[in-house]
């Protein structure tokens, strides 16, 4: 069940995040539970050095799943629930997906169970373990960490970063144990002879991963932004900046103020990127990624859209309902953009216009009562915006 503001012009000042609306939340039943015994607790090292503690249980079938392992998030959230390894502890699937413990059971503690001694050094490379002030992880500050050397390699490749097809954490690892790759860079001056000499390849396999990777090399610079794991530079604020350099080097350069003077990038991710990008190594990587031909020139894809003033709906907000059938959502949209119009994603006083496609709901019973939208059907709209 799904429970909302009432008010349209409650919800046009609750607003959205970058992909929910902030006045609806999701009301779920009670997860189903189950008892088991925490056996270890693993300890996980992120690309940016972040310690993640891993319980390891007796494997138990909740849900229709297996469950083994199961996040701890934290010191803290280990020593909220007082948990002790031995203990049997109630878990449970966060909205019957994510395993979660939900406490402890100390009244069936038998007096073997051992208290948990978090680590004061990282796992990986031996490194004094840090933590900042008003944060909740401990941290490996070595950035030649092997493990967070791999996590970064496999964040890398991954899809929300460059999205290279087929290259996933196995190949990571194998290219890296066999020496080929030690930073970003030299995933893109591979050896696909050798490659295709591996067992389990021939030159079909490495022809396809040739493929995929002179295919990123294209990329937008606002996704080899966001792929160099600078802390705190997420998809939204690599895609702001992205907007404003025309040169992924010309960072070298630039200030606090520099950063801070595009909207919603703060002093935090500021220093965080000049940090990063005063690091000799970290510019020769980005140099060697040039020479090898991946883009770090400014792309159309990464330049802010211009506003349209003289299309037949410039200054007009649109929203799509219901099935279109002569195109796709995310077409209709980009042809209304380039129309004039903005995209809104709810019904309220401020839309302009509803376009009806097949099996429209709601939006359309709001839209009438409002009195206010102009209804379009899916041809109306097609033959306006051409």
């Amino acid at each position: 069940m799904v429970i909302k503001v009432d008010s349209f012009d409650l919800q046009d000042m609750c607003g959205y995040t970058s992909h929910h609306p902030r006045w609806a939340i999701a009301y779920k039943f009670q997860a189903k539970q189950a008892t088991t015994k925490l056996l270890d607790i693993e300890y996980q090292i992120g690309k940016i050095g972040s310690i993640t503690p891993v319980a390891k249980v007796e494997p138990v079938s909740l849900a229709g799943v297996t469950i083994s392992s199961i996040s701890l998030h934290n010191e803290d959230f280990i020593t909220s629930k007082d948990l002790r390894i031995g203990d049997q502890v109630l878990i449970e699937r966060a909205g019957d997906v994510i395993p979660y413990i939900v406490k402890s059971l100390p009244e069936l503690r038998t007096g073997q169970e051992k208290i948990v001694q978090y680590p004061t050094h990282c796992p990986s490379c031996g490194t004094l373990l840090t933590r900042e002030e008003d944060a909740a992880a401990w941290r490996c500050s070595n950035p030649d960490c092997k493990a967070q050397i791999l996590q970064r390699l496999i964040f890398h490749v991954s899809k929300d970063a460059m999205d290279i097809d087929g290259f996933g954490e196995k190949y990571v690892l194998r290219f890296y144990e066999l020496g080929w790759i030690k930073n970003m860079a030299d995933l893109y001056r591979l050896d696909y002879d050798k490659i295709a000499a591996l067992e389990g390849f021939g030159k079909k396999s490495a022809d396809k991963l040739q493929s995929s990777i002179e295919k990123a090399k294209a990329n937008p610079i606002h996704r080899l932004l966001h792929s160099l794991s600078i802390h705190h530079l997420g998809q939204r604020a690599a895609k702001l900046i992205a907007e404003k350099t025309n040169h992924v080097l010309d960072l070298v350069t630039w200030t606090t103020e520099d950063y801070t003077a595009i909207k919603d990038i703060g002093p935090v991710v500021a220093q965080n990127a000049i940090k990063w990008f005063s690091d000799h190594e970290n510019v020769v990587m980005l140099q060697d990624m040039d020479a090898l031909g991946v883009n770090l020139q400014q792309t159309a894809q990464d330049k802010p859209k211009e506003l349209v003033t003289d299309g037949v709906f410039s200054g007009k907000t649109i929203l799509f309902t219901g099935t279109l059938t002569q195109m796709g959502r995310k077409e209709a949209q980009d042809m209304a953009e380039a129309a004039g119009a903005k995209n809104i994603s709810t019904v309220s006083s401020n839309l302009d216009i509803l376009v009806v496609g097949d099996n429209a709901g709601s939006k359309l019973d709001k839209a009438r009562k409002l009195g206010t939208v102009q209804i379009l059907t899916e041809e109306d709209f097609i033959a306006m915006a051409q």
